[in-house]
């Protein structure tokens, strides 16, 4: 009789299940306590016959909390399969099918975002928003499993909820080695996921952890840089990079190495080769990795900033040398002259040192301990600018008339601040225009060697 039943559950066959139930009205009890846990409801998902699940929860509900052999629930099947109609039908019984755990700790929504199922997993939702935190016996969220699985849909759906809801820090949430979604994303190359998730199309840009470490110690981009080279690597390089994602391991931990092709240089150079051939401009990029790029600007900075704290503290001679002249009626005007001398020498060093500062906190706003690091550097300025105004006041005498040009230094600074990009623009046509006439001659010419091909 109960092979009877699983051919009608099989069958959606509703009058055949009253007949055998008026036959023998404990026969769903029967099957209830079976171990094997495979009772009619489970066959009646996978056959895909909601009218049957309908009438079958009516007299046995408890069927739709049952875990078969294979440690699949009745919604477990339905999510797999993405059978909307019978997920619905069957979370009449309650919310709480939801958090049903199966095979390796899965949820009903692991699967569904496993197999990309966005109805269900719409579904599964609305039910119950708490779910999308639940995770598997290796610690997998809802989001891990669909990004490893390449369903795109499902990952934009699953931060849109955890961004309706205020859980976006599940985003950064570990699996059981220590892999965050980007790290997936990051070695199965996923150019979609990765512009998801940083370029601020569905999050803020400061919710995804862009260098979190696996238990390899691996940040995404040392995980991209250690599997196999693909085409789309340059563009998803990029992306991390622009966002702040460094490298943590070094190139003796690399399975493999090969040059960077130079594609950045100064706006109109068109002197250049790809892949480590001849290069004949001095401003082009070298082959490097963007990595190596923004450890060797961010060397720059740091060294610019020592240096112009350090020309503070160590003041222009002709200040020091003027404030004692022999010569009373001429001391004024001495003093006054190296007091202007020491203003422009003041207001250009500034200006150097404060970009120089706002470089090395653009270059860490994505490393770890980066407010500690902010908070220093805050102090350091005020530092700087407390100093300099105490020699100002010293080089001026602290007249009135020139007390006046105490603020002179810090005007200048930002000013030149503020319009530092045209500055640059500037600079950088009349640099250009100056190596394209050839005037240093082959003094920057530089050669990088193909190390692939071993030649020059």
């Amino acid at each position: 009789m109960e092979r009877r039943l699983l051919e009608a559950a099989e069958r959606g066959n509703i009058d055949e299940l009253k007949d055998l139930i008026s036959s023998n009205g404990l026969i769903l009890e029967e099957m209830d306590l079976e171990e094997a846990g495979h009772t009619p409801l489970h066959v009646a998902c996978v056959a895909g016959h909601p009218d049957f699940v309908r009438e079958l929860l009516k007299r046995m509900p408890k069927f739709a909390e049952k875990v078969n052999a294979g440690g699949f629930s009745p919604l477990h099947i339905a999510a797999a399969r993405g059978n909307f109609e019978v997920a619905r039908e069957l979370l009449t019984v309650g919310a709480h099918l939801c958090f049903v755990k199966g095979r390796e700790s899965r949820i009903p929504l692991h699967y569904a975002a496993i197999k990309g199922e966005l109805d269900v997993m719409n579904l599964l939702l609305s039910a119950s928003p708490e779910s999308i935190e639940e995770t598997t016996a290796r610690q997998e969220t809802a989001l891990h499993l669909a990004v490893k699985n390449n369903r795109f849909e499902a990952v934009v759906r699953l931060v849109e909820h955890l961004k309706l809801h205020k859980k976006e820090k599940v985003i950064n949430w570990k699996d059981h080695k220590g892999d965050t979604a980007l790290h997936l994303a990051a070695a199965g190359k996923n150019f979609e996921v990765i512009s998801l998730l940083l370029c601020g199309h569905a999050v803020k840009s400061d919710v995804v952890e862009v260098n979190p470490l696996n238990d390899s110690g691996s940040t995404p981009l040392d995980v991209l840089t250690l599997s196999r080279r693909g085409a789309g690597d340059r563009e998803i390089r990029e992306i991390l990079v622009r966002a702040g994602a460094i490298r943590r391991r070094g190139r003796s931990n690399l399975r493999a190495s090969r040059p960077v092709s130079v594609d950045d240089d100064f706006e109109g150079g068109n002197d250049h080769q790809l892949d480590g051939e001849l290069v004949t401009s001095a401003p082009q990029s070298l082959s490097r990795s963007d990595g190596e790029i923004r450890n060797a600007l961010l060397v720059v900075a740091t060294l610019i900033a020592n240096a112009t704290y350090q020309s503070v503290l160590q003041p222009p001679s002709v200040v020091e040398r003027d404030k004692n002249p022999e010569n009373s009626s001429s001391a004024e005007d001495i003093t006054y002259s190296a007091g202007l001398v020491y203003i422009l020498f003041l207001g250009g060093n500034s200006f150097g040192f404060l970009v120089s500062v706002q470089m090395i906190i653009y270059l860490t706003k994505k490393f770890p301990l980066r407010w500690p690091l902010r908070l220093s550097m805050i102090a350091m300025v005020l530092t700087y600018f407390c100093f300099s105004l105490s020699l100002l006041i010293t080089s001026t005498n602290g007249t009135a008339t020139r007390t006046v040009l105490y603020v002179l230094p810090l005007m200048i600074a930002v000013f030149l601040l503020l319009i530092q990009k045209w500055l640059a623009i500037v600079l950088d046509f009349f640099l250009h225009g100056l190596f394209r006439m050839k005037i240093f001659g082959n003094l920057y010419e530089l050669e990088v060697v193909d190390r692939s091909r071993g030649c020059k």
